[in-house]
C-alpha cells in the first residue's frame, strides 16, 4: 500500500470483476441450476456448454445461425421457465437478435400474455427490453438508407417502396405491431413502471426505440459474446456535441411526445430529478424528444429549470454575487469548506442525479434555453463549480454545448484564474473543455496559451520551452517530478493536441522542436503522446518548415520508432507528411536494418504497407509506385 501512495503513476487495482460464466459453474457443481425459476440439469448444462462456445467467439455467420437456430428449438414450449431462470434468460438474451423470424415470433406470441408479470421480474425484463429493442430494428431497418449524401435523396417515398431483404414484409408487420404494442403497454402502466427498479428500464428502452436513439451521449455499445469480425458503433466520446438518430414512423413519435407530456403534467414532476431511477429516465426522455418535438423539448427544460434546477423562490432568497466576491475555492481546501460554499448554489447542484440531468438538458438545449439556464444556474459560480470534484464534470458540458462567441468569452474570463487550482485539484477536463471551445469558437486562443503557462510557471522567456513538456504532464515547472521517463496525462496530450491546431501554434510548436530526439522518441512511443504527432503533421496553421526539422529531428530514430506499437503509429503520421526526398531518406534508414524491423508486429506491418522490399531491390520502381499511391 506504501508503494502505492508514493507513485502516483501506478494504476489503482481494480477489484476483479465476476466471471459469470464461472459462477454458473460453481452452481451446478453444488447442484443448483441457477437463481430464478428452476431447469433440468440436463438443460443447465446444456446452455454453461453453448455458453462457453459463444465465449470462444463464433466469427462465420452460417455457423453461428446454426447455433441460435439449434439452441432456441431447444427452448420450444420451455420459453417461459427459461427465461425465468438467470442462466437461461443471459443465453436467451445473447440469441434474440440472431433469431430466425419464426422463433422470434414464437418468443414474441409466448411472452405477450405475461407482460405484466415479466416487466417487473429481475431477469425476464431483460428479456421484454432485448424484444423491444430488436423488433424495433427490424421493423425500422428498411428505413435506414446507406447513402451518405442522406439530405439530398427523398428517401421516406423511396424506402418503404424496397422493404429489407433480410426479412417478408409480414415479419415486419409483426415486429412494428409488438413494438408499439410493448411501448403503449408501457406508457399505459407509466405510473407504476416509473419507480419499478426493472420495468423502469423499460420506460427507457421503450424511449430510444420511438425516437430513433442508436447510443446515448457518454453510452459504449454493448458488445454480444458473438465475437463480431466488424464493430460500427464506438459511443458518442466526451466534449462532442452531436447524436445520431436513425429514421422512426411518425406513428412511433407520437408515442414519444405522450410520454413527454404525461410525465410533465405529474405533480410530482419537480422532485424527478432527484431520484437516480427518475432522474435517468428523465435524461432519456430529453434525448428522445430532441428528435421528435422541439417544443416539448423546450417546454420540458424549462418546466425543469423553474420548478427543480432554480425555482424562483431560491432565487429571491440567494445572495451569489455578494458571497461569491468572498469564494475561493481551491486544491487546498478541505471537503467540509467546499460543503459549506456549497451552500450558495442553486439546488440542482445538491444532488449528483439531478446534476446528470441537467447535462442532458444542455445537450439537448437550444440558444434561448441554454442562455437561461447559463444564467439561472452558472453565472458568477464557475470558477466554484469547476474546482469542485463532482460539478466540474457539468461545467465541461456547459462550455461543450456553448456555440455563440458572446456568452463563451465571459466564461473564459471566469475560468481565466483559476487555471492554477484546475491543475492542482486535478479536474484538467475543464482546460480540455476551454481549449476545444477555443478552437471551435475561434475566440481567446492566444490568452488561453498565456493563461496556460502561466499555471505551469513556464511564462517567464527561459521557461517557455519546458511548456510542452509540462502541458503534457500537467504539472507546473518545478514541480517533484525527476523522472527521467515522464507520465503524459491524457488531457495533458489532448489541451496540447488541440493547441496546435488553434491559429498561432508557433509556440507549442517550437518548444516541441526544441526537445531532444529522445525526448521527442518517449512521447510518439506514449499511448497518449502519440496522437501529438497527428496534430504536428497534419494542423492546418503548423508550418512546412516545422514539419521539415520535426522530420529532420528523428533521423536515426525511425527504427525504434516503428518498432512499437504507438510508436508506428506516429511514425505512419510522419511518413505521410514528408517531402518525396525526405520519405527516400527514412526508407534507407529502415533498410538498412531491416531484419530488426522484422522482428515486432508492427514493424513487419509498416515494412509491408510501405514495400520494404521493392525499395530494397530497387528504389527507382519504389518511387515510381510511391507516386501512383500519392496520388
Amino acid at each position: 500500500m506504501g508503494e502505492e501512495s508514493v507513485d502516483p503513476i501506478k494504476k489503482r487495482h481494480r477489484k476483479k470483476r465476476k466471471n459469470f460464466l464461472s459462477n454458473a459453474k460453481k452452481y451446478a457443481k453444488k447442484g443448483q441450476m441457477g437463481r430464478g425459476t428452476k431447469i433440468p440439469e440436463e438443460l443447465y448444462q446444456y446452455f454453461v456448454g453453448i455458453l462457453d462456445v459463444i465465449k470462444q467467439g463464433i466469427e462465420d455467420p452460417d455457423e453461428r445461425k446454426s447455433l441460435v437456430t439449434n439452441v432456441l428449438e431447444r427452448t420450444k414450449g420451455e420459453e417461459l421457465n427459461v427465461v425465468g431462470n438467470q442462466l437461461g434468460c443471459r443465453l436467451v438474451e445473447l440469441l434474440l437478435p440472431y433469431a430466425s423470424p419464426d422463433d422470434f415470433q414464437r418468443y414474441i406470441e409466448v411472452l405477450s400474455p405475461e407482460l405484466r408479470r415479466l416487466c417487473s421480474d429481475n431477469f425476464t425484463s431483460h428479456i421484454i427490453e432485448t424484444l423491444l429493442r430488436v423488433s424495433c430494428e427490424r421493423a425500422t431497418e428498411h428505413l435506414q438508407s446507406n447513402d451518405e449524401s442522406e439530405e439530398e435523396v427523398p428517401k421516406k417515398k423511396v424506402k418503404l417502396e424496397n422493404p429489407s431483404d433480410k426479412y417478408t414484409k409480414e415479419h415486419i408487420d409483426i415486429c412494428h405491431e409488438f413494438t408499439v404494442k410493448i411501448c403503449k403497454y408501457a406508457l399505459n402502466n407509466l405510473e407504476d413502471f416509473v419507480w419499478d427498479q426493472y420495468a423502469n428500464h423499460i420506460l427507457r428502452s421503450a424511449l430510444k426505440c420511438l425516437s430513433g436513439i442508436t447510443l446515448l451521449p457518454g453510452e459504449k455499445p454493448k458488445v454480444n459474446l458473438f465475437r463480431e469480425a466488424i464493430q460500427d458503433k464506438k459511443g458518442i466520446p466526451p466534449h462532442q456535441t452531436e447524436m445520431k438518430y436513425k429514421v422512426v414512423p411518425d406513428e412511433f413519435k407520437e408515442i414519444a411526445k405522450d410520454f413527454g407530456n404525461r410525465l410533465s403534467a405529474w405533480p410530482q414532476f419537480k422532485d424527478l430529478p432527484y431520484q437516480n431511477i427518475t432522474s435517468a429516465l428523465l435524461q432519456v426522455l430529453l434525448y428522445a424528444v430532441k428528435n421528435v418535438d422541439k417544443n416539448l423539448t423546450k417546454s420540458l427544460i424549462k418546466k425543469l429549470l423553474n420548478e427543480s434546477f432554480a425555482p424562483e423562490d431560491w432565487m429571491a432568497t440567494g445572495t451569489d454575487e455578494t458571497k461569491d466576491e468572498k469564494i475561493d475555492v481551491d486544491a487546498s481546501d478541505t471537503k467540509e469548506e467546499q460543503k459549506l460554499t456549497a451552500g450558495n448554489l442553486p439546488p440542482v447542484f445538491e444532488s449528483e442525479s439531478a446534476v446528470r440531468l441537467l447535462e442532458a438538458a444542455l445537450f439537448v438545449s437550444r440558444k434561448k434555453m441554454y442562455t437561461q439556464i447559463y444564467a439561472r444556474c452558472f453565472i458568477n459560480r464557475l470558477g466554484q463549480l469547476a474546482t469542485m470534484p463532482m460539478l466540474n464534470f457539468t461545467v465541461q458540458r456547459l462550455i461543450d454545448n456553448c456555440n455563440v462567441k458572446e456568452e463563451f468569452e465571459p466564461m473564459f474570463e471566469e475560468l481565466s484564474p483559476k487555471f492554477g487550482a484546475l491543475l492542482a485539484c486535478g479536474n484538467t477536463g475543464v482546460l480540455v473543455a476551454l481549449a476545444k471551445a477555443c478552437l471551435r469558437i475561434k475566440a481567446k486562443q492566444i490568452q488561453f496559451i498565456q493563461n496556460l503557462e502561466k499555471a505551469l510557471n513556464c511564462s517567464d522567456a527561459e521557461n517557455q520551452k519546458h511548456f510542452p513538456v509540462q502541458c503534457l504532464k500537467m504539472l507546473p515547472l518545478g514541480t517533484n517530478d525527476n523522472n527521467k521517463d515522464y507520465f503524459i496525462n491524457v488531457h495533458g496530450s489532448v489541451v496540447m493536441q488541440t493547441i496546435l491546431d488553434f491559429q498561432r501554434p508557433a509556440k507549442p510548436v517550437s518548444g516541441l522542436l526544441e526537445l531532444s530526439s529522445e525526448e521527442l522518441l518517449y512521447i510518439f512511443s506514449d499511448p497518449k503522446g502519440c496522437h501529438v504527432a497527428d496534430a504536428l503533421c497534419r494542423g492546418q496553421f503548423v508550418g512546412v518548415k516545422a514539419r521539415d526539422k520535426l522530420v529532420w529531428k528523428l533521423k536515426g530514430y525511425y527504427q525504434k520508432l516503428a518498432l512499437s506499437q504507438h510508436g508506428s503509429r506516429a511514425f505512419e503520421q510522419i511518413f505521410e507528411a514528408s517531402s518525396p526526398e525526405q520519405k527516400v531518406k527514412i526508407m534507407t534508414e529502415l533498410s538498412d536494418k531491416s531484419n530488426l524491423l522484422n522482428s515486432t508486429n508492427y514493424g513487419r506491418l509498416i515494412a509491408t504497407k510501405l514495400d520494404l522490399n521493392t525499395f530494397k531491390v530497387s528504389q527507382k520502381k519504389w518511387e515510381e509506385s510511391r507516386k501512383k499511391i500519392d496520388k
